[in-house]
């Protein structure tokens, strides 16, 4: 009997325990994975050909909207024009006037964020030249052939993926910088080689 009684005590915690962590999982998707306003910005750039990068913005770690504006500084360096959007449920799905884009998406459970998920579902950026840009902890391998699926299925022409980390290191050859610099010094160097391998390559711009 006194066994009994200790089995249902302890399934009891067990089921307590669970329900906590369920809880807590779900409170932090609520918060981190909802939808921002959508919002259009101009990033700065003199140059004649425009770029967009499109983010759905860190609500924890402002990881995102760094690496958004350190990839606009390497491709404004390269001659572009650059504006930074939010996917959101009202963000075109076919952004007019660019001759690149640049998506950037958080990882979180291994995949990427829900309202990237729910913009390339939709979003038709046939032929547009675009970069697929990961962010996460360190283990993004699954998020990023997901995202590079989504663009895929956009019609883009994907001329680069790549990840950046806040845990893992970005650079071995770096371990003693702080490794979120490091990131987004790397998320520069993209950016402007993005940019001019774009330029110099000629690709058409999908949309005048």
């Amino acid at each position: 009997m006194l066994a009994t009684k200790k089995i249902r005590r302890w399934k009891l915690i067990l089921f307590a325990a669970v329900s906590i962590l369920l809880g807590g999982v779900a409170l932090v998707t609520v918060v981190v994975e909802h939808e921002a306003d959508y919002a259009l910005q101009s990033l700065g750039g003199n140059g004649e050909p425009k770029a967009l990068i499109l983010y759905h913005p860190s609500r924890d770690a402002h990881f995102t909207d760094d690496l958004s504006v350190a990839l606009a500084q390497g491709l404004m360096a390269a001659g572009y024009s650059v504006d930074r959007a939010t996917m959101t449920g009202v963000t075109p799905d076919q952004p007019q006037g660019y001759r690149l884009l640049v998506v950037v998406s958080n990882t979180f459970f291994w995949t990427p964020d829900l309202p990237t998920q729910n913009y390339l579902k939709r979003a038709r950026l046939d032929r547009v030249p675009t970069v697929g840009v990961i962010a996460g902890a360190g283990s993004t391998d699954r998020s990023r052939q997901l995202l590079e699926r989504a663009l895929t299925s956009t019609g883009a022409t994907l001329i680069g993926m790549h990840a950046f980390w806040t845990a893992r290191p970005n650079d071995a050859n770096r371990l003693t910088e702080p490794n979120r610099e490091v990131a987004l010094q790397l998320a520069r160097q993209l950016g402007f080689t993005a940019g001019t391998g774009a330029l110099a390559a000629l690709l058409p711009a999908a949309i005048p």
